[in-house]
């Protein structure tokens, strides 16, 4: 009889739990999750994206079409996830911050503009010297520069930095100092950004639209980041485009 007779069955390895649990792990699936799991660490800044890009890279390795079932794909899948999170999240969370910095950048220039039509000259140049040599919080400035309005021929060397006579006398401020009637300024976008270690330098386009100034206005401006945190505006440059 045939009954008794041994029956050979022919299976797959994909449905062999033997074959499944000696199947090589796919290492490239652990080392996405482990750089997944430390993605958190592009919130820091752009120079960190790098973590989440190598996550997404390495996930793609371990996710790659394969005749044979695999060990990994899960670890694959999770530090994928991960890192397209974090990644996301750090990229977000820079736009927002770049649009708040040029956001405060507009209302420093835009008043350093509108201080002109007050006749805050001595201010304005304050606005272009570093913080530490600011003398606004200290003395009068409309007295003080009374005295700063010719250079000072008995001094051993030239100033360092910029001098209060030769701003006065550059010919976008004299037209705005003896204006009749005070521009009305209206910001047209930023031309130029660049980041830097612990600052940014801004230019910004601004436009009268009272027709005083008949070209564009752009003014450069940066900020330093002190040891606290705080933020510090610097005026460095004011200029028509040629």
């Amino acid at each position: 009889m045939d009954s008794g007779s041994p029956k050979v069955i022919f299976t797959s390895v994909e449905n062999d739990p033997d074959q499944l649990q000696s199947h090589p792990l796919r290492v490239s699936g652990i080392i996405s999750m482990l750089l997944g799991l430390i993605s958190v660490v592009a919130l820091a800044g752009p120079y960190m994206w790098i973590v989440p890009i190598l996550a997404i890279a390495a996930a793609l390795i371990a996710l790659r079409p394969s005749k044979l079932p695999y060990a990994g794909r899960s670890f694959a899948l999770v530090g994928l996830g991960l890192a397209i999170f974090f990644g996301s999240w750090a990229v977000a969370a820079q736009n927002a911050a770049d649009q708040i910095q040029l956001q405060t950048a507009k209302r420093f220039a835009q008043n350093w503009l509108d201080s002109f039509k007050t006749g805050e000259v001595e201010f304005c140049f304050e606005m272009s010297l570093a913080e530490r040599d600011r003398l606004y919080k200290s003395v009068n400035l409309s007295r003080y520069y009374a005295e700063k309005t010719e250079p000072d021929e008995n001094a051993d060397m030239p100033p360092s930095g910029p001098v209060f006579s030769d701003f006065i006398t550059q010919p976008l401020v004299k037209t705005l100092i003896n204006a009749d009637k005070k521009p009305e300024w209206e910001f047209e976008g930023a031309t130029d950004s660049v980041k830097m270690a612990g600052s940014r330098r801004w230019t910004l386009r601004f436009r009268d639209t009272s027709g005083t100034i008949p070209d564009p206005v752009l003014v450069t401006l940066s900020f330093q980041r002190d040891y606290d945190g705080e933020q510090h505006w610097e005026i460095n440059n004011f200029e028509t485009p040629e």
